[in-house]
Parts: C-alpha cells; sequence; structure tokens
C-alpha cells in the first residue's frame, strides 16, 4: 500500500498533466516542469510531454508530444523532425510537408522571416494563445494561461457572450452536452488555434495554413489503396513505438481501425467500456462476436462510478471543459488500469460528410442548427456570421463542402478534442486517421461514395484490410428510435423529414427576428 507522502506525491504530479506553457521571459513554474529556451522564448512542459529539438539560430523546430511516419513506421520522433528540418526551408515548405505525417503535437518552427506554432490536423493537441501583450504567449488549456497570466487575464464580462455561457452552463462549468462555437474563450484576450490554423508567434493572430491547393479527385479504387497503405501504416509505427490498447465498438471508425491493425492483434488490447450499455447493445454484442470469431482476446470493462475526490478537483481543474461525463471511466479504467499504454481511438468522419451535402444557399442559421440544434443566441448567431464569410470562400477556392469545413474546425476543433485532453491526466490517446494527407484522400472520393451512412468508401477499406470483419453490421439499429431512423432512411424518407424539420426551425428564428424588428 502507497504512503501518504507517496499519494500525496503521484496526484502532485496529475497537475496540468501533459500540458505545456510558451513564454515570453522566464517564470516561477512546477518544480518538476521541463524548459527549454529559444531565444527569447521559454518552453515549460510537463515531464510526461514528448519534447525534441532540432536546428540551430537559422532554422529550428521543436516538436511537443508525437509524430508518426506512415511510410517508414519504424522512426521516432526525432528522426521525423529531422527529416522536416531537412526537407524544408521555409513555413510554406512547412506546410506541404506536415501533412504526410499522423501524430498528436505542436510544432514550433522558426527561421529568420517567421516564429509560428501549428499542430496536427485535427489540432488534438491543443493550443490557447493570448491576442495581447503578455507573458503567456500560449499554452495547452486557457484556465492554465489565466492562472499564469501577466498582466492578469480577467473573466469576460460582455453581455452577449455571459448569456450563451449562462445559457449553456450548469453550476458555472459549461455543460458537457452543449458545443462550443467560434475561437473565442471564457477569457478576455485568450483564443482558440483551431484545426488548419496556424498561430504567428511575434503577431500573437492565427492564420490559415489548408487547404492550401484544390482536393484531387480520385476514384474509389485510389482512394481505398491510399487510404489503406495510410491507416496500416500508422498504426505499425504507433504499435512499434507503446504499448497499444484500442476500443473496438459497433461503429465504422473502429472496424476500420481494427482491419487496419491485422497482423498485429498480439501487440493490442482491445476492449470496450460498458458505461451503462449492457451486453445486449451492439456495441458491446458485436466486438464481443467479431473477437470470438478472430480468437483474439476481448475486454469488457465495467466502469465503477466511484472517483477519488482529490482526484476529481484535479481533473476538473485541469482542463476549462472538463466535466463528470466520463471521469469514472478515466480514473478506474484508464488511470487505475492501464495508464502505461496509448489508447488509440479513431475520427474517421470528415471523410463522410458528417453533416451532410452542402446546399445551394448556405446560412449562418444552418451552420448553427447542424452544431448546436435550433435554440441559437445572439453571442452564437455572430459568431456563425463571422465563420460563414470565412469558410464560404475558402470551400469555393479549395472544392471543399463547408459544411464539412465548419464540423472539422468547429465541432471537432471545439467539442471533440475535450475529450483527449481530459484523458491525459491517465493516459495519453493517439487517432491514426488525423492526417492531412488521409483526409485529403478520403475528400477526393465523389461524396455518393462517402455518405456517413452506408459509406461504400469505409467499406471497401475494411474489405481490403480485413474483409472477414464485414460478416458483422455496422452500428445496427438497437433502440425503438434508432430502428425507425433506419427504416426512414432505407425508403428515402429520412433526409426529407430532416429538412424538413430544419426548415420549421428556420421559418421559427426568421419570424423571431422579424418581430424583434417591429
Amino acid at each position: 500500500m502507497n504512503s501518504l507522502s507517496e499519494v500525496k506525491e503521484m496526484y502532485s504530479k496529475l497537475k496540468f498533466r501533459r500540458q505545456f506553457l510558451l513564454t515570453a521571459g522566464p517564470m516561477v513554474m512546477f518544480d518538476n516542469w521541463n524548459c527549454l529556451k529559444l531565444e527569447q522564448h521559454f518552453l515549460y512542459t510537463h515531464p510526461d510531454l514528448d519534447v525534441v529539438a532540432v536546428g540551430g539560430l537559422d532554422k529550428r523546430i521543436v516538436l511537443v508530444g508525437c509524430i508518426f511516419d506512415y511510410s517508414q513506421p519504424e522512426k521516432e520522433n526525432a528522426e521525423i523532425l529531422e527529416d522536416i528540418h531537412k526537407s524544408v526551408q521555409n513555413v510554406n515548405e512547412l506546410f506541404v510537408r506536415i501533412k504526410q505525417y499522423a501524430g498528436r503535437y505542436v510544432l514550433l518552427y522558426k527561421d529568420y522571416a517567421s516564429t509560428i506554432i501549428l499542430q496536427d490536423a485535427l489540432a488534438l493537441r491543443e493550443v490557447y494563445y493570448c491576442v495581447k501583450d503578455n507573458r503567456i504567449v500560449c499554452g495547452s488549456q486557457p484556465n492554465l494561461i489565466a492562472e499564469y497570466g501577466n498582466p492578469r487575464i480577467e473573466e469576460r464580462n460582455d453581455t452577449e457572450f455571459l448569456e450563451y455561457y449562462q445559457k449553456n452552463s450548469t453550476n458555472k462549468r459549461w455543460s458537457p452536452y452543449r458545443k462550443w462555437i467560434g475561437d473565442e474563450t471564457y477569457y478576455e484576450g485568450v483564443k482558440h488555434l483551431l484545426p488548419n490554423h496556424f498561430l504567428d508567434i511575434n503577431k500573437r493572430g492565427a492564420s490559415r495554413y489548408w487547404p492550401n491547393e484544390p482536393i484531387k479527385r480520385l476514384d474509389l479504387d485510389e482512394a481505398v489503396s491510399r487510404g489503406c497503405s495510410f491507416l496500416q501504416g500508422s498504426m505499425r509505427a504507433i504499435v512499434n513505438r507503446y504499448p497499444v490498447m484500442m476500443a473496438v465498438t459497433a461503429g465504422t471508425d473502429s472496424r476500420t481501425l481494427l482491419a487496419a491493425s491485422r497482423g498485429m492483434q498480439n501487440k493490442i488490447y482491445y476492449f470496450v467500456n460498458d458505461e451503462g450499455l449492457g451486453r445486449s447493445n451492439p456495441d458491446i454484442s458485436i466486438p464481443n462476436k467479431i473477437f470470438k470469431s478472430i480468437n483474439v482476446p476481448f475486454h469488457v470493462h465495467g466502469v465503477q462510478q466511484y472517483v477519488d475526490d482529490r482526484f476529481r478537483q484535479i481533473f476538473l481543474s485541469n482542463t476549462f471543459f472538463a466535466s463528470d461525463r466520463i471521469l469514472p471511466t478515466i480514473y478506474n479504467v484508464y488511470f487505475k488500469k492501464h495508464s502505461e499504454k496509448v489508447n488509440i481511438l479513431g475520427i474517421g468522419e470528415i471523410g463522410r460528410a458528417r453533416y451532410g451535402k452542402e446546399p445551394k444557399n448556405l446560412n449562418k442559421f444552418r451552420m448553427l442548427y447542424k452544431i448546436v440544434g435550433h435554440s441559437v443566441s445572439r453571442y452564437e448567431l455572430k459568431q456563425a456570421e463571422k465563420i460563414l464569410s470565412e469558410l464560404l470562400p475558402v470551400g469555393r477556392l479549395y472544392g471543399l463542402n463547408v459544411l464539412t469545413l465548419l464540423y472539422w474546425e468547429h465541432a471537432l476543433g471545439n467539442w471533440g478534442v475535450t475529450g483527449n485532453s481530459e484523458s491525459d491526466i491517465a493516459i495519453e490517446e493517439l487517432n491514426p486517421f488525423d492526417s492531412h494527407l488521409l483526409y485529403e484522400t478520403l475528400l477526393g472520393v465523389d461524396e455518393r461514395q462517402s455518405r456517413i451512412k452506408n459509406s461504400k468508401l469505409f467499406k471497401e477499406m475494411i474489405r481490403n484490410m480485413w474483409p472477414e470483419l464485414l460478416e458483422w453490421p455496422i452500428n445496427p439499429p438497437h433502440t425503438r428510435q434508432h430502428k425507425m431512423k433506419t427504416f426512414l432512411y432505407k425508403i428515402g424518407l429520412f433526409e426529407i423529414l430532416k429538412e424538413l424539420k430544419y426548415q420549421i426551425n428556420y421559418g421559427r428564428y426568421r419570424y423571431k427576428t422579424w418581430k424583434l424588428r417591429q
């Protein structure tokens, strides 16, 4: 049994675990944090966060986190960083080179002309930054920045934002069932660096770096071949480097990653968390049947609800959007039993038009409706108007569905990253889909082949890598509501009724807006 002093020491190491701060000068941080001096800047990192630096005064690159080369899965962080350093001479070349890698990282690049920070394609290694002069340039979480900011960083007090925040909060904490919109935060002068954008450290402002060329159209066979090669290589790179666990449900993405792991089964701990689902739920019953058939061990984790109060307090203070939603799983499964592993999770929905086909006359209300539903606030409408004006020309110029960009940058970029950041207190999580090269491949396919339901693209990738896995249904209907939706989808009525519901809510919004003007 651990002594009281050992327990205290263990918990002290969990504070802001796997996080970082970049500062404009030296400062007093936690005793066990590391510090890397970068000319006039200082990079402070938690000891469980990997940091690699290459180069000198003329050109320097610093990696915070982990990066993987699907084409050379044996390579480590330092080797990949050296490859990047040798092959790029400026930021534009960096933007092209970085596409081919997967990982969860922050990359700092500095040469005589530029000093920037960018992230992995999904921005899973989060970055928040100060837009005004402050000793803090950027960091992993807005509350971490606020705690060490100088001058002092205040909470926002503008009326429209406070109405928005209060409407979506419980006991002053943001509801985990509500979606944040935009790149602003709860703190004055602190913004979120969203996917596909880089931070100019000297200007303290964000700019878009992807897409930087039109999406190349691919036929289905070519996309399947490229996609499978990438996923298999990325899986092998992760498994080569770490002890790995991987969740498998009845869903498309986990089935695809399971297929990509063929030949590596003996090195992966496969599991699912039974968070009140029950053994008859497809997310439990189907993987159970699959793994029994392929003769590979599969673990169903029952999740106790008890959480040590000291752990809970640190957890809720580590990340701004932390909530009790998945805390029992993080504490009882990941922290107590599997903290030495890396957890593989996957999001491939960017390649399946998650928000559907882009309508001819896209407006700010429809964009908000996709993310937050029909109940919208003045603050959200202003954010949506700003987002629409930025995304529309990007979509037109590069041949992208604007709704897919919306889902990628403002749904996954805000809500989607929360679970990964919350889990950092207990375990590192990686997503083999997380690469611009792979997403460009998936987006190059005709949308009719890559719909959110019954995606031919993903089924063909599974068939290419492990065809026997298609003997079991993907996301079969389980509840009465799910069965009804599936039936309506099959007879072609679901999308019609969905659009009708939207038009009714849009009409109500227009009428309410008209009444306010009278």
